[in-house]
């Protein structure tokens, strides 16, 4: 099993991920039509809830993440194009709302409208999700007190980045250059699984674009204790 930034992560398990895939659409089919169902002739209260209303958008979600992880496995390239990466970074803050709303003041947003990148918006999304979702998991391990931003921005030499900073913890120096690595967690037992950022940073560079960690140094960096960085490049001349 390859281990090395940029490459597929499961690549002697493709057969198995593309069964998994197969087999998973009928269940979320089956529970997608049950909800629409309960939308069309329910009570009108339910339909209204902010509950299920969530249900529905995670549905979604799960639709999404069968599209990403096919795109993964597929031997073909990624069918790529231009795209704003605002509206994509706000689509994964409405799937972790549930959890966001919880930080009110102590979390932002800011999004330069110029930002704009090649490749595909499934991989941004997956990304930006698993990197949120990290930083909430840090912001909780801290006791649940620090901020947390997500920046969109437009890069000068052409292409956009997505930054996610959090006043969690931070990262151990020693654990730094693991960070990518397979199967490597610093969660605890239960808590992760080694394979989020290896696949987001797989999932772009099929676009040629990356995910990293932003060094102490960067001039843009915000002065918290952890941020991460998802990097897409300009439309190819």
């Amino acid at each position: 099993m390859d281990d090395k930034p940029g490459t597929g992560p499961l690549q002697d398990g493709e057969r198995l991920g593309a069964t998994l895939i197969h087999e998973l659409r009928h269940p979320l089919l089956g529970i997608k039509a049950g909800l629409e169902l309960m939308a069309l002739g329910g009570d009108p209260a339910l339909k209204a809830s902010a509950d299920f209303q969530m249900v529905q958008l995670q549905v979604r979600r799960l639709e999404e993440l069968l599209r990403t992880y096919q795109q993964l496995f597929s031997p073909e390239p990624p069918q790529c194009s231009e795209f704003a990466v605002g509206p994509v970074v706000r689509r994964a803050l409405e799937l972790l709302d549930y959890r966001l709303s919880g930080l009110g003041p102590r979390f932002s947003l800011g999004e330069d409208p110029a930002a704009r990148g090649w490749g595909t918006p499934n991989a941004v999304l997956h990304a930006t999700v698993n990197l949120i979702a990290n930083a909430l998991d840090a912001l909780e391990q801290a006791g649940g007190k620090g901020r947390l931003a997500v920046r969109v921005l437009a890069c000068a030499e052409g292409g956009a980045e997505v930054r996610v900073t959090d006043e969690g913890p931070g990262v151990p120096v020693e654990h730094r250059e693991r960070l990518f690595q397979l199967r490597f967690t610093t969660k605890a037992p239960g808590k992760g699984t080694g394979l989020g950022l290896q696949i987001a940073r797989s999932l772009m560079a099929r676009s040629g674009g990356d995910v990293r960690l932003v060094v102490e140094e960067d001039p843009l960096r915000l002065p918290w204790a952890t941020e991460f960085g998802i990097r897409l490049p300009p439309t190819p001349a």
